[in-house]
């Protein structure tokens, strides 16, 4: 209950502040994003064993984003002070699956599930990060340059389900809150639509209560995304 409560407490305080920027009046733009996403090998542990470092296949990662942009050009601009021009508030939502590889030459809690079955588990990210940009190649089209390096860091509220049906193990479902980096780069294409070349690391450690057993699993993912853009 007391996890759930600040989960909770969490997701409300971010919204608040995405609703700040709303009422000041930031830029706003949508995206739609897609890439993959390549866990590390982890030590997961059953009932306190560890199992050894357990491998996870890569998995097709997709998302939508929301972000505000604080300038003073385009929808709903407001007279931000000149150096919140570099500054960017983004919120997005991804899904992706966690396959981990099982069978006999499989390490980890791989090596325990039976012959011809699958350990799948999947991971829905609520995530929130705030970015700094810098822009280069400025034009008359775009002022604040064509191409914009920036980096972005913030928390995640991650819901993750332990797929059990086929592997021997029951199903169960974990939330965590995660730790997201994300560095990147912006190509400004038009004045309204912008592509995004984006490298994302996530971190967190799910627990799930599966039957008799708990599994505890260290995740550090490493995602490479595309992400295309809409400005207002």
């Amino acid at each position: 209950m007391k996890k759930r409560t600040c989960v909770v407490g969490v997701a409300v305080l971010l919204a608040a502040l995405l609703a700040m920027a709303g009422v000041a009046q930031s830029a706003m733009w949508v995206g739609a994003e897609l890439g993959a996403n390549f866990p590390a090998n982890s030590n997961i542990t059953v009932n306190g064993f560890d199992t050894g470092g357990t491998a996870f296949h890569p998995t097709v990662i997709g998302g939508a984003t929301i972000g505000y942009d604080f300038v003073n050009a385009g929808f709903g601009a407001y007279a931000w002070p000149d150096w919140m021009k570099y500054f960017t508030l983004l919120t997005d939502i991804t899904y992706n699956k966690l396959q981990m590889a099982t069978g006999r030459d499989a390490s980890g809690i791989g090596a325990f599930a039976p012959g011809g079955s699958q350990i799948e588990a999947s991971a829905l990210a609520w995530t929130w990060m705030l970015m700094a940009h810098y822009g280069f190649l400025p034009d008359s089209e775009i002022p604040t340059g064509r191409v914009n390096p920036y980096v972005g860091v913030g928390p995640a509220v991650v819901w993750t389900t332990l797929d059990g049906d086929t592997s021997g193990f029951s199903s169960a479902t974990s939330t965590n809150i995660a730790l997201v980096a994300e560095a990147g780069i912006r190509w400004m294409c038009f004045k309204q639509v912008s592509v995004d070349t984006a490298y994302r690391f996530r971190y967190l450690e799910p627990s799930w209560d599966a039957g008799n057993v708990t599994i505890k699993a260290p995740l550090y993912m490493h995602t490479f995304l595309v992400r295309a853009n809409y400005h207002f």
